[in-house]
């Protein structure tokens, strides 16, 4: 989208509490438009007026629909192809789930994108947090124009933990390159450092070594997209340092020095960085 067309603004939008915010009598009429049969229209309903227990005490579902629940996510996106979709058919609209952004050439459609956008919502009993939604300059002409402007390097956005920023290639063509963003990788090597440090005197390295192979390939088949090589790289390389920090901590006594830890990995490697999905074109 920002390559091939006349992109130069990035709306980054937010909906504040989506799932639980979902308009009952709205969700229903979305899916009368594909569903004759009442009683399967009956069975939904029910499904999102069954409430919840908090804390022991039971609480009516006035609205939304629970985070986790076996339709959940098909609700949703039924919700926001009518709510969103079907609306933005003339915007270059890129969403999964509740996450999306919109593309617009010139600054003013987007502002007038985003207040519409605004009413929309509202209509439908949704609403943007706005501290997380924010109109970014973003094409291959930001870094001119914010050049000139004195504003400095052109914004990055975020889009499903992936960050995307403007460069140039080496003969000074405009692209696009990705990488995972910080907050998710941080937040993936917190999670490995913990599950290691947990599981280090529950189980056998045989054992650990199995479960680690598939969280490692499990991060490898989500950020392996093409041209983020490098982050799934440093991934590799911090969770390495992190297994032989944990595993040398087993008891009491040092089990490897890198020479020994090296060798392991050897007879018994972990998953290489591997793109797997080729979503960009490396330009």
């Amino acid at each position: 989208m920002i390559m091939g067309k006349k992109v130069n603004w990035i709306i980054e939008a937010d909906i504040e509490s989506f799932f639980d915010n979902i308009d009952h009598k709205w969700m229903m009429r979305c899916l009368e438009e594909k569903i004759n049969d009442p009683s399967l229209k009956w069975l939904i309903y029910r499904m999102l007026k069954a409430g919840v227990v908090e804390e022991g005490k039971y609480k009516a579902s006035k609205k939304g629909s629970p985070q986790g629940g076996i339709i959940s996510p098909i609700l949703a996106n039924i919700y926001l192809h009518y709510v969103l979709d079907i609306w933005c058919v003339k915007a270059k609209l890129v969403r999964y789930a509740d996450d999306f952004i919109i593309g617009a050439q010139h600054k003013h459609e987007a502002e007038q994108i985003l207040n519409d956008l605004r009413l929309r919502l509202k209509k439908f009993g949704l609403k943007l947090n706005e501290d997380k939604t924010k109109i970014i300059e973003f094409g291959r002409f930001a870094e001119i124009n914010r050049e000139r402007k004195g504003d400095g390097k052109p914004e990055t956005f975020s889009f499903l933990g992936i960050t995307h920023y403007c460069t140039k290639v080496r003969d000074g063509r405009y692209q696009v390159k990705v990488k995972t963003s910080r907050k998710k990788m941080n937040h993936s090597l917190k999670e490995m450092n913990q599950w290691l440090k947990v599981v280090r005197n529950k189980m056998s390295i045989k054992q650990i070594w199995g479960i680690l192979r598939s969280k490692v390939r499990g991060h490898y088949q989500y950020y392996g997209i093409s041209g983020n090589f490098e982050s799934i790289n440093a991934y590799y390389h911090k969770t390495c340092k992190l297994t032989f920090k944990w595993m040398n901590r087993r008891s009491q006594k040092r089990s490897w020095n890198w020479e020994q830890y090296y060798k392991y990995l050897v007879a018994h490697p972990l998953p290489k960085p591997k793109l797997t999905y080729a979503i960009y074109n490396t330009w």
